[in-house]
């Protein structure tokens, strides 16, 4: 009969435990919870699948719904793309080592900062009347301070422009694992493309960017699973607002529970946007797994 070794899952006990308290437990008393009228204080009382069914016919859930995918797919294309922008310009726009190493540093800043300041600083720099957007748009002509830019203020554009801090301060996760990605190519490889006659395009078409393409599997994963929990920063520069241009469900979860106390419903949004979630993370591992195999 073959023994079972307990000493490695003796080392895993504590993080699982961890997991298990603070991970485990809410996600099942959010399932719980949902299944019930209550406002936190009060006796809850048992009502089934009522809140589900509010929320398919809800148009604030929907507009959070869209909302937040528009909010995922710009951090899976854009942060991407910033961050690989980035890595180039740190790896081959650097004409020394360490001035590469510098420009890394200084631009992996940003992610070491909270939301929160962060949130702060961007809502003064879109401030319509004293912030420095306005002043600079002002001093070459593009704007005027008598009728100023309220970007944020603008309900077709304030979820775009309130995405811009997340570019500034996520794409330098992008480049670091960018970064990575393009000091493990070999230098061979490039050095037999020159003897080959191939040109700098064609070494970045056949060979920079075939090799790169587990790396944008990986960060444009972790940026999706990073989205749909966009709170902070959304929260401190608009608060949903202006009306509900910026409102992603984390928001509403938070309105529904925290502010109208109707912490059935919140449950109710908040286990469809974790469903949502694993789907399309499963999806994502999936496809990056398959990735690496090919």
């Amino acid at each position: 009969m073959r023994l079972v070794k307990v000493e490695p899952y003796l080392y895993v006990l504590p993080a699982g435990l961890i997991l298990l308290v603070f991970v485990g437990y809410p996600v099942v008393q959010s399932f719980l919870v949902a299944l019930y009228d209550w406002d936190g204080l009060g006796r809850p009382v048992f009502t089934g699948f009522a809140n589900l069914r509010k929320l398919l016919v809800d148009p604030v859930f929907w507009k959070s719904l869209k909302n937040t995918a528009i909010w995922v797919v710009m951090s899976g294309v854009l942060l991407s793309i910033g961050g690989l922008f980035l890595a180039f310009l740190v790896e081959y726009g650097a004409s020394a080592r360490l001035l590469s190493g510098i420009s890394r540093t200084v631009l992996f800043i940003p992610m070491m900062m909270s939301l929160v300041s962060i949130g702060l600083l961007w809502a003064l720099i879109f401030n319509p009347m004293l912030g420095l957007l306005t002043n600079l748009l002002a001093a070459i002509g593009l704007a005027s301070k008598v009728n100023p830019l309220n970007l944020l203020g603008n309900p077709k554009a304030a979820l775009y422009f309130a995405f811009i801090p997340a570019i500034w301060q996520w794409s330098g996760f992008g480049m670091v694992v960018f970064s990575a990605a393009l000091q493990g190519i070999p230098q061979e490889l490039y050095d037999a493309s020159s003897i080959d006659g191939a040109t700098y395009a064609r070494q970045m078409r056949h060979i920079t960017l075939p090799l790169l393409y587990p790396a944008v599997v990986i960060v444009s994963t972790v940026n999706i699973i990073g989205a749909f929990k966009a709170f902070d920063l959304i929260y401190v520069m608009t608060a949903g607002g202006p009306g509900d241009a910026t409102l992603v469900s984390s928001i509403l979860i938070f309105r529904e529970a925290f502010v109208v106390h109707h912490f059935g419903y919140a449950s109710a949004i908040a286990v469809v946007l974790f469903i949502i979630t694993i789907i399309i993370t499963a999806l994502m591992l999936r496809y990056r797994n398959a990735v690496q195999k090919t």
